[in-house]
């Protein structure tokens, strides 16, 4: 998943640790500028189920077991070309594509760690007048699973969808379809249904940079599509973003809450139903490396 977008809160009139006042009257645009030409954008982000609940159901019989499982992606973007807001063509450097299992209570414990196909690659996005991307590797032709990850990828979309438009005060709420968060899990999480209540809460000084702080809170449902099956995803979340009123970059963002995935699988010609539950956490933190708006 790229960086996590979460929103939610209460009215500050004072930060006073941070050294930030937030006026009654003042407003904001949490949008913030458009992107630019040149622009270098640094995401990190991790995905992790602690202790899930793991239940397998394979020729009559029952497995349980417990499943801690980590997904850990760091991603350099650079902007191409722009269209108004919305960046049109862009190359993505995959510095980090890793997922770490632990699973216990299946015979013997096992420990695996699986890098991402597209680990290591340079990947050029561009976005036809349909709002349709299309992904290509740099230099060099992808293989089939490659291809498979290529064709779910999701590219830059702006996030104008997210926040208000217009400036609005600390205090502010608004509601998001769950279809505007598609960037958010990329093409991990496909088929997004549901809400999110958001709340603009207050402003925080991050490392000297005035950030609103906007926090989320919803459930949502989608469709984790693999390679073995589809699972169905059930997500409760809480989460907050820290965002840059200067750039419009996510600084910093962490969520947490409940997730259950669920479905049928095939793995070396063996068929079998999962279901794993347990508390979910996303973080996630963003930077800019070049091209940083004025």
């Amino acid at each position: 998943m790229r960086s996590t977008r979460w929103v939610f809160g209460v009215v500050v009139v004072l930060a006073g640790a941070f050294g930030l006042v937030a006026a009654e009257d003042e407003v904001y645009d949490l949008r913030g500028p458009a992107p630019t030409k040149g622009q270098v954008l640094v995401t990190k982000s991790t995905f992790k189920i602690t202790e899930g609940d793991l239940v397998i159901k394979v020729a009559g019989q029952k497995f349980e077991a417990k499943q801690t499982l980590t997904s850990s992606d760091e991603e350099e973007v650079k902007v191409l070309t722009v269209d108004g807001r919305q960046v049109t063509k862009a190359q993505a450097r995959v510095i980090k594509e890793k997922v770490d299992t632990d699973t216990r209570g299946l015979g013997d414990d096992k420990k695996e760690s699986k890098r991402g196909d597209l680990e290591g690659a340079v990947i050029v996005s561009e976005r036809s007048k349909d709002g349709k991307w299309k992904h290509t590797l740099v230099d060099d032709k992808p293989n089939d699973k490659q291809q498979k990850q290529l064709d779910k990828r999701v590219g830059p979309e702006n996030q104008d969808d997210l926040y208000p438009e217009g400036k609005v005060k600390v205090g502010h709420t608004w509601t998001v379809d769950a279809t505007a968060l598609q960037r958010v899990f990329g093409g991990s999480i496909t088929n997004l249904k549901g809400k999110m209540k958001m709340k603009f809460v207050k402003l925080e000084d991050v490392d000297g940079e005035a950030c609103a702080v906007i926090e989320a809170e919803g459930k949502i449902t989608g469709v984790a599509k693999e390679d073995e099956g589809d699972l169905e995803v059930e997500l409760e979340l809480k989460g907050t973003t820290w965002r840059s009123i200067k750039t419009g970059v996510d600084v910093k963002d962490k969520a947490e809450g409940k997730i259950r995935m669920s479905g049928s699988v095939e793995a070396s010609g063996v068929k079998a139903d999962i279901v794993i539950t347990g508390p979910v956490t996303i973080t996630s933190s963003s930077a800019l490396k070049g091209g940083k708006p004025k």
